[in-house]
């Protein structure tokens, strides 16, 4: 499984972009990832669009993932963003095996 989180928009307009890979995680912690994902809704079909920004610091999310042959998108705004999706990201944030990379402003699909 590869979880991958585009974070974009806000008043900088900064791209993040984090993916975490379970091969590259412990066993622990890659089951770890597959039941948060699960319980996120992630790996269920959803066709919710973001709703236009609340305020301008609001941030855009796009979040990935790949898991037995099968790839689903799901975009979010942070204002709106569901309980388990916001922790989701942050343990998924916290772990060291995650690659990380910031983009010029403009860039990436969160921002748009």
């Amino acid at each position: 499984m590869k979880l991958s989180v585009v974070r974009g928009g806000g008043l900088a307009g900064m791209v993040t972009r984090t993916e975490l890979a379970s091969d590259k995680l412990s066993a622990e912690d890659a089951k770890a990832l597959h039941e948060k994902v699960a319980g996120a809704g992630l790996l269920e079909p959803h066709t919710d669009a973001p709703s236009p920004p609340s305020h301008p610091e609001d941030l855009s999310y796009e979040l990935t993932v790949e898991h037995e042959g099968r790839t689903r998108t799901v975009r979010l705004r942070e204002s709106a963003m569901p309980e388990e999706v916001r922790s989701l990201i942050e343990w998924s944030d916290s772990l060291p095996e995650r690659q990380m990379v910031i983009e010029p402003p403009g860039s990436g699909r969160a921002s748009q």
